[in-house]
């Protein structure tokens, strides 16, 4: 297909649907230019697959695209002068139409590798007539309507109303009917002249009538040649009674060559081309050779004649069919088609072959003489294109980088508007609600004193880059940074509903990502603090050489002083912004109210945690790092305040108030006494119990509670044999006595009751996912087909390879004629096993490999093993992650900071973690939600590393008859193969580790 069609409609989307639309297809379509050359060819399929995704954007028929682009053709070929030559195909639209089958004949020297439809007109009338439109290309149906109706409008003023009467396939081209509709009064006109024109016997003689017409035929009924022209004649000697179809190959109309159809389509031009090739017969003068050439002449001897002799030349033949009543033949009066004068002597022709009136002498002897300069001329025009198009691949480079930074400076929708040339007065617009995240790293300008200028850069560099990972996952906009300080924006110029839940999620992934930047000095882990504010703000563009999308508004400043109130590794947000959360979706606790810019005092909050949907607490690599920060602070705080002398009695009272999800406790705390007898150097620490039974432990950042028994004294007994023993020791001994409790109290978020609630939940909602997946292996083993009595006890998971032996047979004979039930039922057990963690599959991979062929079984292992693992991926993070987390909470969260560190080369490590037998498969699934794997690398991983095992399996599968159990699969060709590739999984990360190691030197 020319690009003529494809840059018509180009110009058209771009048009009627906007550039937004042509540049989505294009991304679509993985097209990298931007426009299309009218004299290059491109994919027959492209036009079609433009108006499809067309369609699929827009909600439009493809029938009206079609109907569309026809019409608008129309006009945009105007541009090319090509309306000239619809001006003058015919008076009238009738005229048109009967020559429309030639429009194409018009244009073969421009677009010589042109595929044209075919036309004819059949069942003339006063109101309208029959078209019938065959083509290799299927549908451009509606195209051809649309282009009709609208040639008829414009050069004609005719209205034509055109209805599909029938369309169908034949082989590869589509034969359509249409029923015309309008006034032929042409038609009308040409009956009535007919009837008033007399005959006239003009005879002609025989010999005059063949030097007109060298190159005629005529045709008997049965296609069979019965005279032909003289030069024709001299081309082939033996043509006369030979069949038409023996000799010549019907290139157009796009009809099937017999009588019928030929005098069907009589107003059209026939073109022809010899089936086998025509040898010119050289002159024996031209192929002798002189004897006095030297030897080293001999390579450009033997080439120069016989590449001219090799050459397969076929004669093309133009012309009309007439159909003659008195003789029921018909006569083919046809001239060659001569390009130029070298056409012409490879087809063995002489100019006297040629009829004196025929224009193919003038054309070929006009061709000749400006080829030269034509083709000098084609090819600076192709050197220009050429340099054109590079120019332009350029110019869309650099506009995609201008894009891309000008994206980066404004978002995308209002960078769009300032483009199209929209007044930036025009772009501020009023949000009223939305919330707005500041933060900034503790004690930045002390770390930058003990810093080079390059590693603070470096510094920034690494954390903002973390940060912006998380930017479209969570509907935020960066509005700006200015040193350590890092401002977002949720809920424009998007406007969102949850935009507060989007802010809150960003600031609990930057805490998970601060802790993996350190201090290059001290290696000390960086903390942020975190302030959220909601409210109206004015959101514009400020500047002209640089703009800035800036935000105006008392909320800003007010998220500002959040920020400045809040604490390390702390999210401190407003009154407003609490209102605006799911108050079961994070627990809170509840901070003195304070006065903002002069206001009445508010309450403010710290969001500690988020819960998932079964109300347990999210645990994020951050909240390791949290908790040992608390438990500096308080033996920080413990070492200050502990100054005990040999007679102290300390009597302390504390209030204290925690609001998390929403209710209210208060809490009150007594220290009976801390004293220390000399005698025997025992120091006790006695604690009251309130009513409730609750020990309160308070911090200066946090209050934990623990359920114990009523008036139960905790006693720390010291005993030393000599007096001389320190204070000291009882302050380490009461230290570390408090952080035990602490680590304790931190394991129940909820009472006993509430836990035993969730435990039975949970454990029902587990029993109804076993029966429902239970239910459906059920329901597909009754859709099979009737099995014979002697063979159902085939039908159970294989635990041997006996079984799966039988099971293999059993199956292959039914999959003859039941291949998708068995397929489907392989699949759903498959992945039972994989999801509950059930023996087998190993078995079911063998299997796979005797039933199906290798590339579909090796896809069909992989997609089960991957989809399995990833529903025990799921139950596990659903049903075993709050077990684990109540007995191995500190160990868990070391890991799940170390799985945090190497998150950009967890699809390695899973890769070989499932190619090497190192941990079972069914290990892996269980753990990995656990420690805070990802679902996407390790859904990827699985597949990827299960694929090398399996395909040993899938191998032994063709053979399974000869194995005697599944360790016959490998052999120490087999483990070195799996041995190799497992380290070459490693080599990605051992290289990414190296890198940063390089960089950090230099840096």
């Amino acid at each position: 297909m020319y690009g003529l069609l494809l840059q018509s409609a180009v110009e058209i989307i771009r048009a009627k649907y906007g550039q937004e639309t042509w540049e989505k297809i294009k991304t679509m379509l993985h097209i990298d230019i931007n426009s299309f050359s009218a004299g290059q060819q491109y994919g027959e399929t492209l036009f079609i697959r433009i108006v499809q995704l067309l369609s699929q954007l827009k909600h439009e028929p493809v029938s009206d695209i079609m109907d569309l682009f026809g019409i608008e053709f129309v006009s945009y070929i105007s541009s090319y002068g090509y309306d000239r030559i619809l001006r003058i195909l015919g008076h009238n639209m009738r005229d048109f139409l009967n020559g429309l089958d030639n429009l194409h004949e018009y244009m073969r020297y421009s677009y010589p590798r042109m595929r044209p439809p075919s036309f004819y007109v059949e069942n003339e009338t006063a109101e309208g007539l029959t078209l019938h439109y065959r083509s290799r290309r299927r549908g451009f149906v509606h195209y051809v309507i649309g282009q009709i109706t609208e040639i008829g409008r414009r050069y004609y003023n005719t209205d034509v109303e055109i209805e599909i009467v029938s369309e169908r396939e034949e082989l590869d081209v589509t034969y359509v009917i249409l029923e015309l509709k309008f006034e032929n009064t042409a038609y009308v006109k040409e009956e009535i002249a007919n009837r008033d024109t007399n005959e006239l016997d003009l005879s002609l003689d025989c010999d005059v009538f063949c030097e007109l017409f060298p190159f005629h035929m005529i045709i008997s009924e049965s296609l069979k040649i019965l005279s032909a022209g003289e030069s024709l004649t001299q081309l082939f000697p033996n043509i006369v009674g030979e069949l038409v179809r023996d000799i010549f190959h019907l290139i157009r109309p796009i009809i099937t060559l017999n009588w019928s159809q030929i005098i069907s389509y009589s107003n059209n031009v026939f073109e022809f081309t010899t089936i086998e090739p025509l040898r010119k017969q050289i002159d024996e003068n031209s192929t002798q050779i002189n004897d006095s050439i030297e030897e080293n002449d001999s390579n450009m001897l033997l080439t120069m004649p016989l590449q001219r002799d090799n050459q397969e030349i076929y004669l093309r033949l133009r012309g009309q069919m007439v159909y003659l009543h008195e003789w029921k033949t018909i006569i083919y009066l046809a001239t060659p088609v001569l390009e130029n004068l070298d056409v012409m002597i490879d087809t063995g022709l002489f100019i006297n072959d040629l009829a004196m009136h025929d224009s193919s002498r003038d054309l070929v002897l006009a061709g000749t003489q400006q080829s030269a300069e034509l083709k000098l001329a084609l090819d600076q025009e192709k050197q220009k294109s050429k340099v054109l198009e590079e120019s332009m691949k350029t110019l869309d480079i650099e506009m995609k980088k201008t894009d891309s930074l000008l994206y980066q400076m404004i978002p995308k929708k209002i960078a769009d508007r300032l483009r199209n040339g929209e007044k930036t007065a025009n772009l501020c617009e009023t949000f009223e609600s939305c919330t707005i995240l500041f933060s900034d790293v503790v004690g930045f300008t002390s770390i930058c004193a003990s810093l080079t200028p390059m590693e603070v850069v470096s510094i920034l560099n690494e954390m903002y880059t973390k940060f912006d990972k998380f930017l479209e996952n969570h509907n935020c906009y960066k509005v700006e940074t200015i040193g350590d300080a890092y401002m977002l924006v949720s809920g424009l110029p998007e406007r969102a509903r949850n935009h507060a839940a989007e802010i809150l999620d960003m600031a609990f992934d930057m805490l998970d990502a601060i802790i993996t930047v350190s201090n290059p000095t001290s290696n000390e882990q960086l903390k942020i603090r975190i302030g959220c504010h909601s409210g109206p703000v004015v959101a514009g563009i400020a500047g002209i050489k640089m703009p800035r999308y800036c935000l105006f508004g008392d909320a800003v400043s007010k998220a500002n002083l959040i920020e400045q109130t809040s604490k390390a590794l702390h999210i401190h947000i407003s009154d407003t912004t609490y209102q605006l959360l799911d108050k079961n979706s994070y627990e809170f606790e509840e901070c003195p109210k304070m006065i903002i810019n002069g206001s009445l005092s508010t309450n403010t909050y710290f969001v500690l945690n988020k819960k998932d949907r079964s109300g347990s607490i999210q645990i994020r690599p951050f909240h390791q790092v949290f908790e040992q920060m608390k438990r500096q602070e308080a033996e920080e705080n413990q070492s200050k305040q502990l100054r005990i002398p040999k007679s102290v009695k300390i009597d302390d009272s504390l209030l204290c108030t925690s609001k998390s999800n929403g209710f209210t406790q208060s809490l009150t705390t007594s220290t009976n006494s801390i004293s220390r007898s000399t005698g025997s150097d025992e120091f006790t620490v006695s604690t009251r119990i309130n009513n409730n039974g609750i020990v309160p432990h308070h911090t200066e950042n946090s209050i934990s509670n623990t359920r114990i028994s009523n008036n139960q004294p905790l006693r720390i007994h010291e005993v030393a044999s000599e007096p001389r023993q320190s204070m000291k020791s009882f302050q380490g001994r009461l230290r570390k006595f408090q952080l035990e409790f602490q680590s304790k109290s931190m394991i129940n978020y909820s009472t006993p009751v509430q836990n035993e609630r969730i435990k039975r939940r949970h454990f029902v909602l587990l029993a109804l996912i076993f029966l429902i997946s239970i239910s459906s292996l059920i329901m597909v083993y009754i859709l099979f087909p009737n099995i014979d009595p002697e063979e159902k006890g085939a039908f159970k998971i294989p635990k041997t390879i006996d079984d799966a032996k039988i099971l293999g047979n059993v199956l292959y004979k039914y999959s003859k004629h039941h291949r998708y039930i068995i397929m489907i039922a392989f699949f759903l057990t498959y992945i039972f096993l994989q999801t509950f963690a059930i023996p087998g599959s190993i078995f079911l991979s063998i299997l796979a490999g005797f039933l199906y062929p290798f590339p579909l079984a090796l896809f069909l292992v992989c997609l089960c093993s991957s989809l399995g693992a990833s529903f025990c991926y799921l139950l596990s993070k659903l049903f075993g992650r709050p077990i684990l987390l109540k007995y191995f909470r500190v160990k868990i969260i070391e890991w799940q900071r170390e799985i945090q560190k190497r998150s950009d080369s967890l699809v390695w490590f899973m890769i070989f973690l499932r190619i090497t037998p190192i941990l079972p498969n069914w290990f892996i699934n269980l753990c990995s939600p656990i420690l805070d794997v990802p679902l996407k690398p390790f859904f990827f991983g699985t597949f990827a590393g299960v694929a090398l095992p399996s395909i040993l399996f899938i191998q032994a599968g063709k053979t399974i008859h000869q194995l005697s159990s599944p360790s016959d699969v490998f052999s120490w060709g087999s483990i070195l193969m799996l041995s190799f590739c497992a380290i070459l999984s490693l080599l990605p990360i051992y290289f990414k580790n190296q890198i940063e190691k390089l960089f950090k030197k230099r840096n």
